[in-house]
């Protein structure tokens, strides 16, 4: 088990869901500017480290164009409501600004809570869906595509080190030459990837892999009392919510 967890991962897994659903259900600036401070508290509260806080300010740095984009486009092309400024065709409404921003929020909130599922160990997610009665087989695959994320973002990190050693800077290039870079490194990175799946399918077959229905487990993801109350009240508080919400 993961220790540099404060909460078990079957709750945090419940919180991500949570926070998503709402995030949907909710489409408000307001909602979501809320949805991003409680993440972000909960990915310092939950994975205390200032390397993991590190990481999500770079994750938030690569995606703030993006981010950016989005909204600029939301605002410009999407028309409803109330007319706040208007150039010839060109015009931004209320509905375009409230859909944009939120758009683009949502967008961030995905990014931070992210962090709180992609750094925590392989091993772990099998204890939780484990703890959840699900098929070890359904287990394993979720646990795999979970996994296969940070295993690719590495190999991407590595064969773009290996392109700065050789002289070439994709942050200083043109942005048709970075569009040609990254061309040229999805599909090695991707290729690489599949074929560690190969070698790992062939794995698994060698230790006889679905041989047996029952498994067993060197450890137990078993819920603390903190994480029974915070279930519970993650529950009643998302029951009343939407209660109130529709009816």
């Amino acid at each position: 088990m993961d220790s540099s967890t404060l909460l078990n991962l079957r709750t945090i897994i419940i919180l991500v869901s949570t926070i998503t659903t709402l995030s949907v259900i909710y489409n408000t600036i307001l909602m979501q500017i809320s949805l991003i401070f409680f993440s972000i508290f909960l990915l310092l509260v939950i994975q205390p480290s200032r390397h993991r806080f590190n990481r999500l300010m770079h994750r938030m740095k690569m995606i703030l164009r993006v981010v950016i984009s989005l909204m600029v486009f939301q605002i410009l092309f999407r028309h409803g409501g109330e007319i706040i400024w208007q150039f010839g065709t060109i015009k931004i409404t209320s509905l375009g600004v409230n859909y944009g921003v939120s758009s683009s929020l949502r967008l961030m909130l995905i990014v931070i809570i992210a962090g709180l599922l992609l750094d925590i160990p392989y091993y772990d997610y099998i204890l939780a869906f484990r703890s959840w009665k699900i098929p070890y087989e359904i287990s394993f695959l979720v646990a795999s595509v979970i996994h296969f994320i940070p295993i690719f973002h590495k190999q991407f990190i590595t064969s773009r080190e290996a392109l700065n050693l050789r002289g070439i800077e994709i942050s200083t290039s043109t942005l048709h030459k970075r569009f040609k870079i990254f061309s040229a490194l999805v599909f090695p990175v991707i290729a690489k990837a599949i074929s560690e799946v190969k070698y790992r399918s062939i794995s698994l077959e060698l230790r006889a892999f679905r041989l047996y229905p029952e498994r067993t487990f060197i450890y137990q993801a078993k819920l603390k009392w903190y994480d029974i109350i915070i279930q519970i009240f993650i529950f009643i508080g998302f029951v009343i919510l939407v209660f109130v919400t529709y009816f």
